[in-house]
């Protein structure tokens, strides 16, 4: 069902100058919880917003690029989203014993796009993998729900020893409509504040570079979200809702994905912002 959004709520005000190429970007984020979906028609302008009541709450969404469906994931259970209505589909995916999030962490989600299947990450360090119906040539993990290698830094690593909060991860090259021919998955830490990159099944983490705004370190709270748009293979553009820790409220972000550097583009005037996704049409 539709819903409008209280001002306590939502109340996205773009204060910030908007780069070239956003024009055509659509976004969409999770709010109230999980429970809301908040779709920008544009992030160039994103307080111009539809807003959805979910059936089911979910931790995080991710658009598939080969299908341009939206997804959501929620302990037990994957969803398609119909952005345009809030609509949900339970894909009936199996989730192995030991292939939940930690209650109360917070989740990234984003596809690979060179093998079409759906990366789970969170602040608790989980990493599991969703193999879509289809996945592969008979291969008996199509449908499923599975964990892999817990996420750490690599040793000899700037950040080696300490223990990561994951709570964004986002891959490059996701062309709409196919399989891209590589792709590298870059994350966000909220214990190192600091833009990583992470080494899929293996879960190594290596240091990119600190997330910095106007040249300063920044203090990030575990939750928003971060995707990259991918026009073409090799053209990545990384965005993110980032929330600082002590603010009342989230900004929408560029990220320079060679240095973590950020520069704000719109102050969104609420927080509690959980998931983010960015898509240019089909």
């Amino acid at each position: 069902m539709k819903t409008v959004l209280t001002a306590t709520v939502l109340a996205m005000s773009a204060t910030g100058a908007m780069a070239a190429g956003h024009a055509t970007t659509m976004g969409h984020a999770l709010a109230n919880d999980g429970k809301t979906l908040v779709v920008m028609s544009d992030i160039s302008a994103p307080g111009d917003v539809m807003t959805f009541d979910l059936a089911t709450a979910v931790h995080a969404i991710a658009y598939r690029p080969v299908t341009g469906h939206l997804l959501g994931f929620s302990n037990g259970a994957i969803f398609t989203i119909d952005p345009m209505s809030g609509e949900m589909t339970d894909l009936g995916a199996s989730f192995m014993d030991d292939a939940m999030v930690a209650e109360g962490a917070s989740v990234g989600f984003d596809f690979n796009n060179a093998i079409d299947a759906v990366r789970v990450v969170s602040t608790a360090g989980d990493n599991l993998v969703y193999f879509p119906e289809g996945f592969g040539d008979n291969d008996e993990r199509a449908g499923s729900v599975r964990r892999f290698n817990d996420l750490a830094y690599a040793d000899g690593d700037a950040n080696a020893g300490a223990e990561p909060m994951i709570f964004a991860n986002a891959y490059t090259n996701a062309i709409n409509g196919m399989k891209a021919e590589s792709t590298f998955q870059y994350a966000l830490d909220a214990a190192t504040d600091a833009l990583v990159s992470l080494a899929n099944n293996e879960g190594t983490l290596a240091t990119i570079g600190a997330v910095t705004v106007g040249g300063e370190a920044v203090d990030l709270a575990a939750m928003g979200g971060f995707d990259i748009l991918s026009p073409a293979q090799g053209e990545n553009m990384g965005y993110a809702i980032l929330q600082m820790e002590g603010s009342e409220t989230a900004g929408l972000y560029s990220i320079n994905l060679d240095t973590g550097a950020a520069e704000m583009l719109a102050d969104l005037g609420m927080g509690g912002i959980t998931g983010f996704a960015v898509s240019s049409g089909m």
